[in-house]
């Protein structure tokens, strides 16, 4: 009997100037453990040993990998978010924080707590919140990769953005 292959984790930290040096050192202990296996999307962090990713992806790419991930981790960029939602995933989303240096201000942050309450998210704040949230990503599940169907959920949460972006 072949042993079953560890979970994949796909990990988008946008395309922003700033490092999220944070996240990637609580993926890079979370890969020691070998319980998952991520993929990276990096943008200007560098990549540490052991995880595997590109520093930006194309649509297409971006696509196969979410089709393929068993969960996502995700910075708290509206887009990413959807790109999640749209392909099954409740994403766990870790905001930047401008005081880290990771972004100019809290956007992030207040758009994170924002869409968590309406349940289209879930947020992590530490690196025992992520195992855990990520844990339970993995355990429950998500709906057919092929399902592209937009849920009214989904549809009222882009409109939310919209709404917030042309503020």
């Amino acid at each position: 009997m072949t042993p079953a292959r560890p979970p994949l984790v796909a990990v988008f930290l946008g395309t922003d100037h700033h490092r999220f040096d944070r996240l990637l050192g609580w993926v890079g202990r979370l890969v020691e453990q070998r319980r998952f296996v991520f993929h990276v999307q990096h943008g200007a962090t560098p990549l540490p040993a052991g995880l595997t990713g590109e520093r930006l992806m194309g649509p297409a790419a971006m696509a196969d990998l979410l089709d393929r991930a068993d969960a996502v981790i995700t910075h708290g960029g509206p887009g990413s978010i959807m790109d999640a939602r749209e392909h099954g995933h409740l994403p766990i989303v870790v905001p930047r924080d401008p005081h880290q240096g990771e972004h100019v201000d809290d956007h992030q942050q207040r758009f994170a707590r924002f869409v968590s309450r309406t349940g289209l998210v879930v947020t992590a704040y530490d690196e025992a919140e992520l195992a855990n949230r990520l844990a339970l990503a993995v355990l429950t599940g998500r709906r057919h990769p092929t399902e592209h169907r937009v849920s009214p959920t989904l549809a009222r949460f882009e409109a939310l953005v919209e709404d917030l972006v042309h503020r």
